[in-house]
């Protein structure tokens, strides 16, 4: 049990699975990230590890983890590590969550600090890691992916995703997310102002729709993107017309081959909703 939990808007555990292990992690209003492993084959959950090599850096608790291969793992986070300033800081555990490398530092911003209340994801598979996050850079608060090729020992310089810019002397608190195509090709969607946009590296983005708090999930021949706006969740398949999916906000999307899974808050509870493709 990990008590005073950091959960608000989005702050709260993030999970990643597969076949040989589930890894949950989580903060604490201290400001420790701590990693619980459940090994599947022997359904026992390992205790509690603190990731951050640094006590008490993670004081925003935004943080994320994906699974890159059966028993490897990556988590990310803001870090506030030598200089007090948020920066993207990452680890990696190859042992299902069990043990956890020494932190690398994946970006620092040239103008002291990334955004501090807007969330980091993470995509990975094999040797490919990604990992997005908002940007405070010259006045604007813009997405930048950064990727590694070499299972995140190394990172090319982060680039920004799309054309347009974000001139803001405050926080949008809404971070957007990078998910991997079935071919392992990444895919992120984020806000800019009031505007929902899509985009590979390297390409025009593509705007979806207008609101916030989007992200998205890929299957092997779909992808599902949700957001929320007035008050309203929405789910937005490839090509297809948005979906209604009721009142609500912060909305999260899990997709198979057969059902798109949607979670998201209203009134202080959290609603789910099946949608079949």
């Amino acid at each position: 049990m990990l008590s005073q939990l950091v959960a608000g808007a989005k702050r709260g555990p993030q999970i990643a699975a597969t076949e040989n292990y589930v890894v949950i992690t989580a903060v604490n209003r201290a400001g420790n990230l701590f990693a619980y492993s459940l090994d599947r084959k022997s359904g026992r959950w390992s205790s509690a590890v603190r990731i951050n090599d640094v006590p008490e850096i993670a004081k925003e608790g935004f943080q994320a983890i994906a699974s890159a291969s059966p028993s490897v793992f990556h988590a990310t986070w803001l870090d506030l590590r030598e200089d007090k300033r948020n920066k993207i800081v990452m680890t990696t555990s190859r042992d299902g969550g069990r043990t956890w490398s020494t932190n690398r530092v994946v970006y620092h911003s040239p103008s002291g600090t990334v955004c501090e209340c807007c969330k980091v994801s993470i995509a990975a598979t094999g040797d490919e890691v990604y990992i997005q996050f908002r940007n405070w850079l010259n006045g604007s608060r813009d997405l930048y992916l950064a990727h590694s090729a070499n299972g995140g020992a190394t990172f090319a310089p982060a680039q920004k995703l799309g054309s347009g810019t974000w001139k803001l002397n405050a926080c949008p608190m809404d971070g957007g997310a990078v998910t991997l195509s079935s071919a392992g090709q990444p895919l992120t969607v984020w806000r800019r102002e009031n505007t929902l946009f899509t985009c590979q590296p390297g390409q025009a983005e593509q705007a979806i729709g207008t609101g916030r708090n989007i992200t998205a999930a890929t299957g092997p021949s779909d992808t599902a993107v949700v957001w929320d706006e007035g008050g309203i969740v929405w789910l937005k398949r490839n090509g297809n017309d948005p979906i209604n999916l009721g009142k609500g906000q912060l909305p999260s999307v899990a997709l198979t081959d057969q059902v798109a899974i949607c979670v998201w808050e209203a009134d202080g509870q959290v609603m789910m909703k099946i949608v079949h493709l």
